[in-house]
């Protein structure tokens, strides 16, 4: 099968019909090394384009041996679910939409925007205000402070690599405390189901 980019020829790599398209990614990950959560590989017919789902059988999708080109094109490479583990916090499911993400903290947590340094594409920064009170925040107070303030909590995130799979370091800093390390591990596909594309 020929495998392009949307700018021209990327691999050649050879794979059953019977094969399924997850079958197809692990192929040009060997061969392209571009990991299989980045892949969001099509199938051209004339002008238009139909994405091909992962579990399907590639002879199910119209994909022949011979004179079938596939079409790849790279997803936000930092897209997916992470665990991230933060100093004397605990670990915290992190997920990342492109531009947005959604902190979870057990059963609280905020989704953000999230602003992607333009000097270096492995960098961003996200807050949301979380709907809790902590320690810090009655000390810091007086005891006044209250769940219903919520309490903002900033990420500073550096990928490890060109892709989220390599995880990435940081700082959290939670209002009323000084900044603590984190560490975020790639653990998954990059959406929940709402969030996944029809």
């Amino acid at each position: 099968l020929n495998v392009c980019s949307m700018v021209g020829p990327l691999c050649e790599v050879s794979v059953a019909a019977t094969g399924t398209v997850d079958d197809l990614k692990s192929a040009i990950e060997a061969v392209a090394k571009i990991p299989k959560h980045e892949q969001k590989l099509m199938l051209r017919q004339g002008w238009d384009m139909a994405v091909l789902q992962s579990s399907k059988a590639l002879e199910d999708c119209g994909v022949v041996e011979n004179g079938t080109d596939i079409t790849m094109v790279r997803s936000q490479p930092y897209n997916g679910k992470y665990e991230v583990n933060i100093t004397w916090n605990g670990t915290i499911q992190l997920q990342i939409f492109g531009t947005h993400a959604k902190a979870t903290f057990g059963n609280t947590g905020f989704e953000s925007e999230i602003e992607w340094d333009t000097a270096d594409v492995r960098k961003c920064t996200f807050s949301g205000r979380r709907m809790v009170t902590t320690e810090w925040a009655r000390r810091k107070t007086g005891g006044e402070h209250k769940a219903e303030e919520g309490v903002m909590e900033t990420f500073h995130l550096q990928f490890a690599g060109e892709g989220g799979a390599e995880g990435f370091e940081g700082t959290f800093q939670r209002q009323y405390e000084g900044p603590l390390n984190l560490k975020g591990v790639f653990v998954g596909d990059e959406m929940d189901e709402e969030h996944e594309e029809s």
